[in-house]
């Protein structure tokens, strides 16, 4: 039987009746509008997340998504749970949103933010559609304030020059809340200088001749080696650095845009804190 066939027939069995009100089950297919489900839903309104909400080494809310149920981003796996409310990220699979929305299940597509601006706003307007702008706003609130104390303790630091260079050379640039990120702990992000805007590569001749006193690295999987991310233990890498570690934080706090911008903010300030101490 052909999938479409066993696709149209499951919607037929489950139907796609909808709640009025604020949604009452929820799937979400996508790591980053998981991650505002699980901080603003009701976890009992929450029928499925995308399974890389349950791995730690992804999402920085994976204690949240213990004991949920997972999906793998397929159309019927979404179509059995009955949903009113379907959340997708951009680059979710195009054929299962395509599906989706051809059997009349409400599929809302989410953008990725780039900066703080954006962040809250979309959070805001997840809150809305969640039913649950009150907590969207204390989320808000309470991210802002980290935000701002490690702008204040970091406020008269002497500003060093910084590149984000992560495997196979990827680095980022402006707009971006890696960028946003570097400039509230006081560090000058080279990339944006190097004609790279929100994401770029840089061979590592282009990071030695660049020169930043940091280099700050999003650690994927701690302790798993990767040829990919080789090339900033590279000798002439040490030496530019005289002698010192770059500066790692879990990539996971910088994946999506959410609460977790001030884990990075935090995590970074302290190891400033710590190298300059």
């Amino acid at each position: 039987m052909k999938l479409g066939i066993i696709i149209a027939i499951l919607a037929a069995l489950c139907g796609t009746a909808r709640a009025e009100g604020p949604p009452r089950r929820i799937v979400s297919m996508n790591l980053c509008t998981d991650q505002y489900v699980l901080l603003l839903a009701q976890r009992e309104h929450i029928r499925s997340v995308s399974f890389l909400s349950a791995d730690p080494n992804e999402s920085p809310y994976a204690h949240l998504a213990a004991g949920l149920k997972i999906n793998y981003g397929a159309a019927e796996e979404v179509i059995v749970e009955n949903p009113d409310l379907v959340l997708t990220g951009q680059y979710t699979t195009g054929f299962a949103k395509t599906m989706l929305r051809k059997l009349g299940y409400r599929v809302v597509e989410v953008e990725s933010p780039r900066d703080l601006a954006g962040t809250r706003k979309v959070m805001r307007i997840m809150g809305e559609l969640l039913g649950a702008s009150g907590k969207a706003e204390e989320l808000i609130a309470n991210m802002d304030r980290r935000l701002n104390a490690v702008g204040h303790a970091r406020a008269g630091q002497p500003h060093q020059t910084a590149l984000v260079y992560d495997a196979n050379g990827f680095t980022v640039g402006r707009p971006s809340l890696a960028d946003e990120v570097l400039t509230l702990v006081g560090l000058d992000n080279r990339a944006p200088r190097l004609g790279i805007k929100d994401f770029g590569q840089l061979a590592l001749e282009g990071l030695l001749v660049a020169h930043p006193a940091y280099i700050v690295h999003l650690e994927y999987r701690s302790g798993v080696a990767s040829l990919a991310s080789q090339a900033i233990k590279h000798p002439a890498v040490t030496a530019m650095l005289a002698g010192h570690q770059p500066l790692s934080i879990p990539g996971r706090v910088l994946t999506c845009a959410g609460p977790s911008i001030a884990d990075a903010a935090e995590h970074l300030a302290a190891l400033l804190a710590g190298r300059e101490s």
